[in-house]
């Protein structure tokens, strides 16, 4: 029987440490329900030999170290439930952020410069069993107007040979439908303290993550920086309202709030990006369906580290960080 490439799964679980070698994730409840799974079973370079002889022709090479690498795409939803994780919280923490709890209230989660949770993963590809340990990743978040809310992870991770294996018999009732952005459920943007509707948002966390393959005995996967940026499509309010050109020129930094499962809606059902220092470049006039638009590129700054960007889901917070 032939092997269909619309018969995939990925299963992902924390490590207890990094590389353990013993964790192993399970498809009663860490399966991920994707709009795409996409895997490079052999990520890296070649090593070229690079011989001098008397005649033309190619040197062979030598496979360098290789890692795998997966990418999936997911909705961005919540679990349903205040004070309890979203289903895509591991991958999130994978990829260099912080998890912090509050019982019955919010879940917290903050970019880290240090001591980073890894992951494994299982990614069926058919028939064909792909195994990456010691992973790490970056996300991008995107939220455009009457449009579902997704992040696409990028995971990076050691590699195990490749084995045949039957697809797993998967759980996949954690991961509720992501609300609609729309008028009804998410809130317009507040952009330099200007309410803002929107018709596009972006974040794309730009993390370095690198295979040490340089490095003989310690060829890990690491991060090993952060350069966040993103881009917004707002209405332009005119310059007598809000002038986003003089903003730019005069680099100012202001923050940004963006909250999708807009109150008076059940808490449970909120995702709230804060950032509260930005600075934008120069913005270009856009247009949807006849209306002037703004398009702005910014980059979110830290204030005293660590907290350039904070998703809050559940319950918002009280200030603004």
């Amino acid at each position: 029987m032939s092997m269909k490439e619309n018969r995939r799964a990925l299963i992902v679980a924390l490590e207890s440490e990094y590389n353990d070698g013993t964790t192993t994730p399970a498809a009663a409840s860490d399966a991920v329900l994707a709009r795409e799974i996409t895997t490079t079973p052999l990520a890296g370079n070649n090593i070229e030999r690079n011989f001098v002889r008397p005649y033309y022709g190619n040197s062979p090479q030598a496979p360098g170290e290789k890692h795998i690498q997966v990418v999936v795409e997911v909705e961005l939803n919540t679990s349903g439930e205040l004070g309890t994780p979203p289903p895509w919280g591991k991958m999130l923490r994978a990829c260099g952020w912080s998890e912090v709890i509050e019982v019955d209230e919010r879940v917290i989660y903050s970019p880290v410069s240090d001591d980073e949770d890894s992951c494994v993963f299982f990614a069926h590809m058919d028939g064909n069993l792909h195994k990456g340990r010691g992973a790490h990743g970056t996300p991008e978040f995107t939220l455009n107007g009457n449009g579902i809310p997704v992040i696409r992870f990028t995971l990076y991770g050691l590699v195990s040979p490749v084995t045949a294996a039957e697809l797993p018999s998967v759980t996949l009732t954690q991961w509720r439908k992501a609300l609609v952005v729309n008028s009804t459920n998410t809130e317009n943007m507040s952009l330099y303290g200007v309410t803002a509707p929107f018709s596009q948002f972006s974040l794309n966390m730009s993390g370095q993550v690198e295979h040490m393959s340089e490095v003989v005995g310690g060829a890990d996967i690491e991060i090993t920086g952060r350069g966040p940026s993103g881009t917004v499509q707002i209405e332009d309010p005119g310059v007598g309202v809000k002038d986003y050109f003089a903003i730019h020129q005069n680099a100012e930094t202001g923050a940004l709030k963006l909250t999708h499962g807009k109150a008076p809606a059940d808490p449970a059902e909120m995702i709230t990006f804060y950032m509260p220092a930005i600075g934008i470049e120069q913005p270009t006039y856009s247009a949807v369906k006849g209306k002037q638009m703004l398009t702005i590129n910014y980059m979110p700054e830290p204030i005293d580290g660590n907290d350039e960007v904070k998703i809050v889901v559940g319950t918002p917070l009280v200030e603004t960080p």
